[in-house]
């Protein structure tokens, strides 16, 4: 790792010396496997390596990022790229990079999570978790990733860190309209239940039999980490500041205000065990835990140094990853691993106090009719079950939940004292320590 951030260097000092005021590099080395599987059986296993570099400029106010896909060549790309930034127009919002004398936490890397190279035997051990039930499907894929990056800049960064994870998604189906989704993530391979993960779904898709068209109106939702990452994902994109100041977010003017439940706390946390850990922000800052949401109340916006000034406060080490375009800033601010602090409870025990309402597993097409006001709909999907007088009596479907996200945090009623890492590509959600939580009262349409 210690040549990444050397080469990262190197490219800084071309960038500086080819004229720019500031720079970033990353340099990353990756190395993914991926298996995909249906019909309980593996469809295909694909094994990549990518090599690339991250480079941003900026000569003045003009700024620069690009993507560098051939590192025999990033000397003149860079070059180039200063060469670009000197022609292109002023980013009147820029202002400048991170900087200072930075010391770093490295993460913690699994050498037995790191080293695997067949991980086909814990696919089968999830397929096998759901044969347990009664099942006529079962599909889903695993992704092995390692990665080491290097980062350098005019500002005095100079790091490197390394990750490995792994995470299975699963789906089993015991009706065509009968599915349970489970997923597992883990930085440790001790931490990996893939069969549990299996019979987790073989169980959800067992409950979810002939399911009937859900009722419209006002219900208690229990909701569980996967289907709760869907809508954590939109609401922690909306804490960005940029979000705030292009008008895309339901938290602006917000700040010390009450936005949610008094049990909320919500951290952004990249410094935890996770999928997502990393040492540092794309600006080189270190990253650290920060709290943005504490007993309901919005505390802060996640800053980069851009958009620390322009709000007259810090940064919280939020820069995202470097856009390969002009734009406004070295890196949008962004959260990169979600932590819903715990509550007390059992799920049991929440759905023993629920007199009429709907456990959910999973959701998607989580979509926006106002994004400032949060103004959203979102569909169920997979378990979708109805609860009467404390239990589960069935399975319904064809619902929507249209609502709003403030109104849905301002009524979340209880929390599980159990969290989950829970991430489901299709969404893109950043990767959340998410635990079950109980809402009042939301409003129930159908979805056709």
């Amino acid at each position: 790792m210690k040549q990444l951030k050397e080469r990262a260097s190197e490219l800084v000092e071309v960038a500086r010396n080819a004229g720019a005021d500031d720079a970033i590099v990353e340099v990353i080395d990756g190395t993914t496997n991926q298996i995909r599987f249906s019909s309980f059986k593996i469809d295909s296993s694909n094994w990549w390596r990518e090599r690339n570099a991250v480079a941003f400029v900026a000569v003045g106010k003009r700024t620069m990022s690009t993507d560098i896909r051939d590192l025999s060549d990033a000397r003149r790309q860079v070059e180039a790229l200063v060469g670009l930034a000197k022609r292109s127009p002023e980013n009147k919002e820029y202002a400048g990079i991170a900087s200072g004398r930075f010391k770093y936490k490295r993460s913690r890397v699994d050498p037995k999570l790191a080293s695997i190279r067949d991980p086909s035997r814990y696919v089968h051990d999830a397929i096998a978790g759901s044969e347990s039930h009664p099942t006529t499907d079962c599909g889903g894929t695993m992704f092995v990733r390692r990665s080491s990056v290097g980062i350098a800049s005019s500002g005095g960064a100079l790091a490197d860190d390394g990750h490995a994870s792994i995470d299975l998604s699963v789906r089993a189906f015991t009706q065509p309209e009968a599915s349970g989704h489970a997923v597992c993530l883990a930085s440790r391979l001790s931490a990996l239940k893939a069969r549990e993960t299996g019979e987790r779904a073989g169980d959800l898709a067992m409950r979810a039999r002939n399911p009937v068209q859900g009722e419209e109106g006002k219900f208690d939702l229990v909701i569980e980490p996967l289907c709760l990452g869907n809508l954590m994902n939109p609401t922690s994109g909306m804490l960005g500041a940029l979000d705030v100041e292009i008008g895309a977010s339901m938290f602006a003017k917000k700040v010390g205000k009450k936005v949610a439940s008094d049990i909320v706390t919500i951290a952004d946390d990249p410094t935890m065990s996770s999928m997502s850990q990393r040492a540092f922000d794309h600006e080189g800052m270190p990253t650290r835990r920060n709290v943005v949401i504490k007993n309901g109340v919005l505390k802060t916006y996640l800053h980069n140094t851009s958009t620390a000034k322009r709000f007259k406060t810090r940064s919280t080490a939020s820069a995202g990853p470097l856009i390969p375009t002009t734009f406004s800033m070295a890196a949008q601010p962004m959260p990169f691993h979600i932590d819903l602090e715990p509550g007390d409870l059992k799920v049991e025990e929440m759905l023993a106090d629920t007199k009429s309402g709907i456990y959910l597993n999973h959701t998607w097409y989580t979509r926006f009719q106002n994004s400032m006001t949060g103004d959203f709909s979102t569909i169920p999907r997979d378990a979708v079950l109805k609860i009467e007088n404390g239990e589960i009596v069935g399975a319904i479907k064809n619902i929507r939940i249209s609502d709003n996200l403030l109104n849905f945090w301002k009524k979340v009623d209880a929390i599980s004292r159990k969290q989950e890492e829970v991430y489901w590509w299709d969404e893109a959600m950043p990767p959340s320590h998410l635990p079950s939580v109980k809402v009042r009262g939301m409003n129930i349409t159908r979805s056709s």
